[in-house]
């Protein structure tokens, strides 16, 4: 289904219009419905290349407490409600992180 659209173009920018829509052998509406079309998609592509550039600096920007802790917070999220398939190993810098992420869990389990 197609709607019109009423657009106001400088003079030159017409010109080009008519230009390319007879170099394609197409109608002015194909040709910027297509011009439309690939601008949008150029956008919503920057949009998702800047988004994930802007979670990798972000989660770069974390401490590794921080990321531990998005970590563990997210198994949580993705095991709630079943057991897990299988055990998982956890590291740690020191013995007392160790410790206290022990104690944390156990806190939380009780």
């Amino acid at each position: 289904m197609s709607i019109i659209l009423s657009v106001s173009l400088p003079a030159g920018l017409r010109d080009s219009l008519d230009a390319e829509a007879k170099r394609q052998q197409r109608s002015r509406s194909y040709v910027v419905s297509e011009a439309i079309r690939e601008y949008v998609a150029r956008r919503q592509q920057s949009a998702f290349a800047e988004g994930g550039s802007r979670m990798l600096r972000e989660a770069l920007a974390t401490t590794a407490a921080e990321r531990i802790q998005l970590s563990e917070e997210l198994w949580r999220e993705l095991e709630w409600g079943r057991r897990p398939a299988r055990p998982r190993a956890a590291s740690f810098d020191t013995f007392d992180a160790h410790e206290r992420w022990q104690s944390r869990r156990s806190r939380k389990t009780r």
